[in-house]
Formats: structure tokens, sequence, C-alpha cells
């Protein structure tokens, strides 16, 4: 088998998120934060043959590009990479090494409130974020707006942005997230929260979908 691009690209997020992974049989592919704050599942285009798993998952696509598109062979303790012109046997590791997702499917106990992210507002939110040292986003829902602010929560006087996403007419709230948990791969998103929970991040095309922590302190 061959890596697509898109492939490529959401393990590249995967390893953004934990630095190892186990790959399973199939095409669904999980990966959680090792402080259990992100959980990523996505359905990728291939179809992996083996579970797999890889401790350093940028040194395997380090590899992987390295070699400009090699075919890969699975077997159950390796994997061998071959462009044509050079063969790379790589090893992989035992899953009890690496911080994986439950097998149960994670769902919120509750939908307070639902919205529509897309990338662009997401996109300068967080570029603004960083250019401010500012490590917080928070949904608030106040006085009939359902609106993104970036800020730290510990510091009243920092600078903060905010934007509004659309009307809300419920009660109000305010939930907070780590700016350095949402690290989404672009895309437009329909988001589920659960107040004082966790947000569902659900990609466009419904083949990505990340469960993002708030902080509760």
């Amino acid at each position: 088998m061959k890596l697509s691009e898109n492939t490529l690209a959401v393990l590249k997020n995967f390893a953004s998120i934990n630095s190892g992974v186990v790959l399973n049989n199939g095409k669904t592919q999980k990966t959680i934060h090792p402080d259990k704050s992100v959980l990523v599942e996505a359905v990728l285009e291939d179809d992996f043959p083996e579970t797999f798993g890889i401790y350093d998952l940028n040194q395997f696509l380090g590899n992987v590009t390295t070699l400009k598109n090699p075919e890969l062979s699975f077997t159950k303790d390796s994997v061998t990479l071959s462009d044509g012109e050079l063969a790379l046997t790589y090893h992989g590791c035992s899953p009890n090494l690496i911080v994986t997702p439950p097998n149960k499917e994670l769902v919120l106990k509750t939908v307070d409130v639902t919205f529509a992210l897309p990338n662009v507002t997401l996109q300068k939110l967080l570029k603004v974020a960083t250019m401010n040292s500012l490590p917080n986003l928070s949904v608030v829902g106040k006085e009939g707006a359902l609106m993104l602010k970036i800020h730290e929560k510990a510091n009243d006087t920092s600078n903060h942005g905010f934007t509004t996403v659309s009307d809300y007419y419920g009660k109000d709230f305010f939930s907070t997230f780590k700016t350095e948990n949402l690290k989404l791969l672009p895309d437009d998103y329909d988001v589920e929260l659960q107040i004082g929970a966790f947000a569902k991040f659900v990609n466009s095309a419904g083949n990505l979908k990340y469960f993002i922590a708030q902080e509760t302190k």
C-alpha cells in the first residue's frame, strides 16, 4: 500500500497530539493526548492491513517522505518501506508503550450548545492568540450572542479579542479551552458543546472528529 496525501496530513496531525500511535486494522484510526485532554477519530482513505504500534510517529513519517511515496508492506512486527531504490525495515512497538484511546466510542452526555465554526474564523483567532501569547479560547453565551474570545483567563488585563459566531438565547455560560489543544486540521467544523466537559468538532466531510476537554479550574 501507499499512503495518500490525506492520510499523511491526518497522521502528521496525530503526531502533534501524541508522539506515538497504534494504527488499527482498517480505515478508522484514533489517537489521544497523553493527558487525555484531546481525542481524535479519523476515517482515512487508506486501509491498514495490520494493527501496528509506532513509538515515534514523526520519525516514521519522516522516513515515508524521505523515500518519496514508498510502497509499504506490513507484517505483524514491522513494515518495509520501498521506493524502488531503497528498502527500509521499520520495526513496530508494543501498544502497551503508547497511551491509546479507549475502545468504546466517546459521546457527549448532553449537547448544550451547537454552532458552525468556519476555518477562516478559527485560523484568524489562533493566529492572533499566538501573536499575543494568549493561552485560552473561550466560548461565551451572553446577551443574545454566542462569541469566541481569545484571552488569558488568569489575567483580566491581558490583551483579548472576540468574534460573534451566532445568536444565542439560552442561559449565560463561559467555557474555556487551551489554545494549544486546538490542533485541528484546517477545515470548517460543526461544534457540539457540553458545558463544563468536552466539545466535539466534526469537519465538513464528517471523517474527522475531535473531542477536546474544557478547562475546569
